[in-house]
């Protein structure tokens, strides 16, 4: 399917840069990507009223002492971190070997070694057409001729959004911890193979997705906070490092031509709204998203996109659920059932009759919400879906990750050629992402396993939260702390589990011993 570009008028910049990423990007990789969303609004549409009321919340959720749950956790990562990279290096090096006809050497250097580990099927489901074993070795070899470090960039880790059904909170918590000791193993794997080390930069993108998502900034700065200051309690800020995305890019990129590039992802939204908003309708959004995904390949992603980003906007029309505390949203139990109402019913037509003529259909014996309400909702959905293929398309045109570093290895959650496809999820749960969903464990079997969940499958399931004290009465700005009393002070769980008793009886711990990440 064709893709129709869109071509605003173009300053010298923007043209020479689009011309590159023609050159240099395949097809696949100049697309909007966003994780599918379909998966959770069938399971809101299974269960949409199974969130927990504040009540039960309070009386299902376990409370855990915050010193303790450090001294129980951060040891046990910390072991896993190096464990898994001591055993994923000697696996590359055996790997690499084996494998030496098809590098075309009769002896293994580093470059094969470190193309190995960035191979290896516990981080990464690379296909071998998107990038095969030879190329990528040789994208190292460039950077170890140049003495430079082997330099991984990864998007990733935008925030948690304000949406009930994935999280009760917008901090990090053992998903985002989980993720980013996955990052730590694989960082210090390659920077063991490599002479001149390794650089990790997790490119955290929650202000360039802000255009689409409004989410207030000062959430962001406090999520990417979080995430620093975790990466130094792993042991890993030697080689792994969380930058702002948008950050980073003005780094590379002078102020005219920062204001270049936001005139034109402005340009490209008004585009997109122009060319494609008289195809969607509010009142019948899946039949109308059908024909838009028809028109184009653009078309394609637009609807795609909605339905992803509908369950993450921060919806004005329907509130925040804020508060008033400073470090994210307090959601009560009318805005949560509200938003579980809305995503339940987002592929329905609004039919019948009744205030502003229609409402929608509803299968669950409750009372339907405000028709005008779910039209400004699907309305607010579809702004943000041509906001963020806007931008999203703006920075693949320029080209920005390959011209700010041209010999990184770029890593996607998203498989495409010439990029490599990393996991931050261990295999069963390969498929999500923790900034879009909520942590936990599984305790069973004598050993705790780290899981990804959306939260209303998690609160379906009757599994537990666990709440944190003792972090908030702590200095502000102390070190191990601040992440965890910010959970505290909104009640956001820190985990989910299935077991609470390990919790009670003193076992958690020893079940984290042999914890595989």
């Amino acid at each position: 399917m064709t893709t129709v570009t869109t071509e605003p008028s173009a300053s010298g910049f923007v043209t020479s840069r689009r011309e590159r990423a023609l050159r240099d990007l395949s097809a696949e990789q100049r697309r909007s990507q966003i994780s599918d969303g379909h998966r959770l609004i069938r399971a809101v549409r299974a269960r949409p009223f199974q969130l927990y009321a504040a009540r039960r919340h309070a009386t299902r959720a376990v409370t855990v002492d915050a010193e303790a749950w450090l001294a129980a956790v951060m040891p046990a990562l910390r072991a896993a971190v190096s464990r898994t990279a001591s055993a994923r290096l000697d696996t590359a090096l055996a790997r690499a070997r084996k494998r030496m006809s098809e590098y075309g050497v009769r002896r293994v250097g580093s470059a094969e070694a470190v193309a190995e580990a960035l191979s290896d099927g516990k981080w990464f489901r690379t296909q071998r057409e998107h990038m095969g074993r030879a190329e990528l070795r040789d994208r190292v070899a460039e950077a170890l001729r140049h003495g430079e470090p082997v330099e991984l960039v990864f998007p990733i880790f935008s925030r948690k959004p304000f949406s009930p059904v994935k999280n009760r909170g917008v901090s990090p918590d053992t998903a985002e911890l989980h993720s980013l000791a996955r990052c730590a193993a694989l960082a210090h794997t390659v920077a063991a193979l490599s002479p001149t080390g390794c650089r990790f930069t997790v490119l955290a993108d929650g202000r360039k997705y802000n255009r689409a998502c409004r989410t207030p900034d000062p959430v962001v700065d406090a999520y990417q906070d979080t995430l620093r200051r975790w990466v130094g309690e792993l042991g890993a800020d030697g080689v792994l490092h969380v930058a702002d995305y948008e950050e980073w890019v003005a780094r590379g990129l002078g102020a005219g031509d920062l204001r270049t590039r936001e005139e034109y992802y402005l340009r490209r939204s008004a585009d997109l709204v122009d060319r494609y908003g008289r195809l969607f309708s509010p009142v019948t959004p899946r039949e109308s998203l059908e024909r838009l995904a028809g028109t184009d390949g653009t078309g394609e992603q637009l609807a795609h996109t909605f339905w992803s980003i509908a369950t993450s906007v921060r919806y004005t029309a329907l509130g925040s659920g804020h508060g008033g505390l400073p470090d994210g949203p307090c959601y009560s139990d009318a805005h949560q059932d509200a938003y579980a109402l809305y995503v339940a019913h987002l592929g329905r037509p609004l039919t019948g009759t009744g205030v502003g003529g229609q409402l929608p259909a509803t299968p669950y014996g409750r009372t339907a919400a405000d028709p005008d309400l779910h039209r400004a909702l699907r309305e607010e959905a579809w702004g943000a879906a041509c906001r963020y293929v806007a931008i999203s398309l703006t920075d693949r045109d320029l080209n920005l990750i390959k011209e700010t570093a041209p010999r990184a290895v770029k890593l996607t959650i998203h498989g495409k050629p010439g990029e490599l496809h990393f996991t931050t999820a261990a295999s069963r749960d390969a498929n999500m992402t923790a900034q879009h969903s909520t942590g936990g464990y599984a305790l069973r079997d004598g050993r705790a396993r780290p899981t990804f969940r959306y939260r209303i499958e998690r609160e379906a399931a009757g599994e537990t939260p666990v709440l944190l004290h003792g972090a908030a009465g702590r200095g502000s700005h102390e070190l191990p702390y601040l992440p965890l009393a910010r959970l505290e002070r909104t009640q956001q769980p820190i985990a989910y589990v299935d077991d609470p008793a390990p919790l009670l009886d003193g076992t958690f711990s020893r079940l984290l011993e042999a914890m595989e990440i």
